[in-house]
């Protein structure tokens, strides 16, 4: 296995644990990372896979505390970010996205360690209808559908379980309709050398072995939860979040060689 990728696998196992512990994120910590060595196309082929296996075992564990009456208002908003984000994707450049990842991390990290600044610039997205269309955009796109969310749900004054529940019923049903674009992918990619080019190599490997990864931190943080400190493990999560933002800033720069060159790394 490349070893890059099982870094890639590693930070999804310990995205999909602070996801389930601290309710937020699995795009934020998996994603930078994965956009290290993937294609934005890449990611997002591949998070449709990875990200709903991290949602599934969340929603069967809280399934009591769905809101559905809140998701039925979300959902044909989500749908419209969702075409609007492959459009983006289809035809903007991969510097696009992988410096809104950058953005959207540190919007993050400044939500859990200063939180009287956390609305601050995107207070706007408090209506759900606005929350959840740019949602889906970043869920197709970046694979990071979570900010707007948050300050949506945040206004809704939701409990803890209806909070992470909710999350885990919009990511895992737009990525279930992602699965479905994914598929269209390959069918095309068989005809078109185009659309080929774009797809990820090993296919069935990379997205399983990212998905049972991503169970397996969902399942291991479960009995965890009611034992430990959600402020505490928050944040931990924004430490993570920064660290896969700057490995992803780095990949950007192409900081990575005189970085390796100053400890000595293949040298």
């Amino acid at each position: 296995m490349d070893p890059m990728f099982a870094l890639v696998l590693f930070a999804l196992f310990i995205a999909a644990f602070l996801q389930r512990v601290a309710g937020f994120g699995y795009g934020l910590i998996g994603a930078p990372f994965a956009l290290t060595i993937f294609t934005p196309f890449e990611v997002s082929f591949l998070m449709a896979f990875w990200g709903s296996a991290n949602s599934l075992p969340t929603i069967l564990l809280l399934y009591s505390h769905i809101r559905w009456d809140i998701y039925r208002k979300l959902f044909i908003w989500l749908c419209l970010g969702l075409v609007l984000g492959y459009v983006g994707l289809l035809f903007l450049p991969a510097s696009v996205f992988k410096l809104l990842a950058v953005v959207i991390c540190v919007q993050a990290i400044v939500s859990v360690f200063r939180p009287d600044l956390a609305t601050k610039g995107i207070s706007w997205t408090a209506d759900h209808r606005v929350a959840s269309t740019i949602a889906g955009t970043l869920q197709s796109s970046v694979a990071i559908p979570g900010p707007p969310l948050v300050v949506a749900f945040n206004a809704m004054k939701l409990t803890q379980n209806a909070f992470v529940s909710l999350f885990a019923l919009v990511f895992l049903s737009v990525g279930v309709m992602r699965i479905g674009v994914s598929m269209g992918f390959v069918i095309v990619g068989l005809y078109s050398e185009g659309m080929a080019e774009r797809l990820p190599d090993d296919i069935i490997f990379n997205a399983t072995t990212g998905s049972l990864v991503s169970i397996a931190g969902v399942l291991i943080a479960q009995p965890l939860v009611r034992h430990l400190s959600t402020a505490f493990f928050k944040k931990i999560a924004a430490t993570l979040i920064a660290v896969s933002a700057l490995t992803l800033i780095i990949d950007v720069f192409g900081w990575g060689p005189r970085i390796a060159a100053l400890f000595g790394i293949g040298v």
